[in-house]
Order: C-alpha cells, then sequence, then structure tokens
C-alpha cells in the first residue's frame, strides 16, 4: 500500500504492530510504503467449568480465559518481534493495543524488543479496515 504525500514518511524500517485480545496484524513500513507481512492469531480454547465438574462448580471464567489467550498472543507475538528484530536490528516498532491492555503489552514484551518501540498508541484498531488503521497511527505521528 502506497502512503499519500501528505503522510508524514517512515524513514526507518518500521513495524507498525496493532493487537486486540485475539490477534496481531503486523505491518513493514519504509518510506511511504506500508504492506501487511503477518496476521498472529492466537487458538480457540474450549472453556469448561473452574472445579472437578461437580454441581457446585461455578460458570466459566471467561474473564480468565481472555486473559490467558492475550498473554499467549503478546508471547508468541515477542517471540516474533525478537527474531524480526535480530535480523533486522534498524527496525523500529510502534505497538497499538486498546487502552486497557498497553502496560500488559509492554510488560510482556523481551527486554531487547522494549527497546525497539518508538511509540505505544492506546487504541483498539485491530478490527478495522488496513486504510484506515495507517491513517490513525499517522495522525499519532503529528
Amino acid at each position: 500500500m502506497q502512503l499519500s504525500d501528505h503522510f508524514l514518511p517512515y524513514l526507518n524500517p518500521t513495524l507498525l504492530i496493532v493487537t486486540n485480545n485475539e490477534s496481531a496484524k503486523i505491518f513493514k513500513a519504509q518510506n511511504h510504503e506500508i504492506d501487511e507481512i503477518e496476521l498472529l492469531v492466537v487458538g480457540k480454547r474450549e472453556v469448561e467449568g473452574r472445579g472437578s465438574g461437580t454441581p457446585n462448580d461455578g460458570p466459566p471464567d471467561y474473564d480468565e480465559l481472555k486473559h490467558q489467550q492475550r498473554l499467549e498472543l503478546y508471547k508468541t507475538l515477542s517471540d516474533y518481534l525478537l527474531q524480526y528484530t535480530q535480523k533486522n536490528p534498524e527496525t523500529e516498532l510502534i505497538l497499538c493495543a486498546p487502552e486497557a491492555n498497553k502496560g500488559e503489552l509492554q510488560d510482556a514484551m523481551h527486554r531487547d524488543v522494549q527497546k525497539k518501540i518508538v511509540s505505544l498508541v492506546p487504541k483498539n484498531l485491530a478490527s478495522l479496515p488496513t486504510d484506515q488503521i495507517i491513517r490513525i497511527l499517522q495522525e499519532h505521528r503529528t
């Protein structure tokens, strides 16, 4: 995808990572060119009751399930970004996550990955079309 000339170019190679609770879209940006290079999706799990299956068990803990899925996604993302930045050390990272998850996302990143983060945008953009994601991320650069 070619960025309009009225947007700021990405002078250094940059990965734009847009996450929610279930997926991470990864875009590679250089100058005015942006391409989606990876989509990481966490696997769905079946939820059972909290205990041993007795009638006194409570309902499934969906919040805990989402939390565990999110941690699994962030771990997978951290591993991917660590490998990528080791092969491409000049790459900068811009992360985008829902406001409630941004601290958890940053904490889940490997220390070497954290050093590459130039911006952390507190927005939930993962379900938007690519052109809208890029436009909103560009607005945060100005």
